[in-house]
């Protein structure tokens, strides 16, 4: 037998399988990044169909104030990531999926995190950067308006669903950062250009659907033209109806940067 040559060629096809980045059966892959003293676990979804030679779109999902913890999972679990199991041909595109810690919010050193594992992500495979988007849902929401005015130009496009600026009934620590000014004003102004659609439910008695119809109404007057869905008859938890919309996806990934 000639064993030498089979033993060279198993040890080519291992390092070429050692350069890709891992897939598992799910399409969800479990990482770590580390910010300053943080250490947040994250999920990267990727479409079993990619190959590494097309530039994919990126999506940063955001999730709520119940999937906090470092399990690295429970973000994995409702909003997005639950539609993508449910309906893989609608997401030809990678989604990362960061995990809040425990008693925090999607703001400073955590908003950092999330975004350095977007961004480590985008590196990783390759993203279009024609193509990012950010979402996220309820306390999530909020955090899609930080990463906005945190990182302007980035993104190509937002969704938010049961979010808002300022803290909301249950939590006194949920708010976006904006420097001391008036927050709708302050969002409105460097989210104007930005094509963003926005969702809450009439009944939300979590985080009220006055915090929505007032940014949209802020947007507006800044000259902004956000679409925005209200439901009427859907409490705080209007992200199964949002996210099960195909038409919100097909509008996503028709948005890019160099359309404006």
């Amino acid at each position: 037998m000639m064993i030498a040559p089979m033993l060279a060629s198993m040890s080519l096809v291992l390092a070429f399988a050692g350069a890709l980045p891992a897939q598992s059966a799910s399409g969800f892959l479990d990482r770590i990044v580390t910010v300053g003293t943080l250490r947040m676990r994250y999920q990267v979804y990727v479409p079993l169909t990619y190959d590494g030679h097309r530039n994919l779109p990126v999506i940063l999902f955001m999730h709520g104030s119940g999937e906090r913890g470092s399990d690295g999972l429970k973000q994995t679990q409702v909003g997005m990531p639950s539609q993508i199991r449910w309906h893989r041909d609608w997401f030809d595109a990678i989604v990362v999926m960061p995990q809040c810690p425990d008693d925090s919010v999607f703001r400073g050193e955590v908003a950092q995190a999330a975004f350095a594992a977007f961004e480590k992500t985008v590196k990783d495979f390759h993203g279009d950067r024609n193509r990012l988007y950010v979402t996220g849902l309820s306390m999530g929401g909020y955090g899609v308006w930080q990463q906005l005015v945190d990182h302007p130009g980035v993104f190509a496009a937002a969704v938010t669903v049961s979010g808002g600026l300022t803290p909301s009934v249950d939590m006194a620590n949920l708010f976006v950062d904006t420097k001391g000014e008036e927050p709708f004003g302050y969002v409105a102004q460097r989210a104007k250009d930005l094509p963003v659609w926005i969702f809450h439910g009439a009944q939300d008695d979590v985080v009220p659907v006055v915090q929505d119809r007032t940014l949209v109404d802020s947007l507006r007057a800044a000259g902004g033209s956000p679409k925005y869905t209200e439901y009427p008859d859907v409490g705080h938890g209007a992200w199964d109806k949002a996210y099960g919309d195909e038409e919100l996806w097909r509008w996503l990934f028709a948005q890019r940067l160099t359309q404006r």
